[in-house]
């Protein structure tokens, strides 16, 4: 886990496919990254957090493909994300959300491409 000496990260996905890397400081909230009043907390693993917005669907934002995929990966029986994703660390006791390392945040890219890559293509 990052530690305050650390740059610390979360990492943006948008519903077209960008992945943006955010600096993540303690200050940083899911609301801050997500610009939503209420979030959707999907814990992943003991060190992985999915964000969404939880107004996300009922106000018709899209549908976000690369989210559900990663989602995909940690949980058989995804459900479709809508709008922005931000993926942090865990919480901690007093309620902080962590960051990721930036190689943490860069298996998430990495996991989500290696999908595609386990796709066979049509022989010609």
């Amino acid at each position: 886990m990052p530690t305050l000496l650390q740059d610390s990260y979360a990492l943006q996905v948008e519903p077209t496919g960008g992945f943006r890397l955010l600096d993540w400081g303690s200050e940083m909230r899911p609301q801050d990254a997500l610009d939503a009043d209420q979030v959707r907390c999907v814990d992943l693993t003991t060190r992985l957090i999915m964000w969404t917005d939880e107004w996300a669907f009922p106000l018709g934002h899209p549908d976000n493909g690369p989210a559900s995929e990663l989602l995909h990966t940690y949980r058989a029986r995804p459900y479709t994300v809508s709008g922005l994703a931000v993926f942090t660390g865990t919480t901690t006791s007093g309620g902080s959300v962590l960051g990721l390392t930036e190689d943490q945040a860069l298996v998430l890219v990495d996991r989500f491409f290696n999908r595609h890559r386990d796709i066979p293509r049509p022989r010609r």
